[in-house]
């Protein structure tokens, strides 16, 4: 089924996006996985189309960092 001027509904680049995006992404699908299954040559491309769907991880790397950097943790 198609749109009423004729084009297709699902054009390639529609899947891909859909494919990236909430279904793989946010069950914490590692984005350079993500980048590879897409056949992007840098995972720069990747994250600079979809790194905003993936806010959660930054929000780890974040709370990863902040825990390493306190006075008295085991990494510093």
């Amino acid at each position: 089924m198609g749109k009423l001027d004729g084009s297709p509904e699902y054009t390639p680049h529609y899947l891909r996006q859909f494919f990236a995006s909430p279904p793989v992404l946010a069950p914490g699908t590692p984005i350079h996985e993500v980048s590879r299954s897409l056949g992007h040559k840098s995972i720069k491309t990747t994250v600079d189309v979809y790194g905003h769907l993936v806010p959660a991880s930054w929000d780890r790397c974040r709370t990863v960092m902040q825990t390493a950097l306190r006075p008295g943790s085991p990494a510093s």
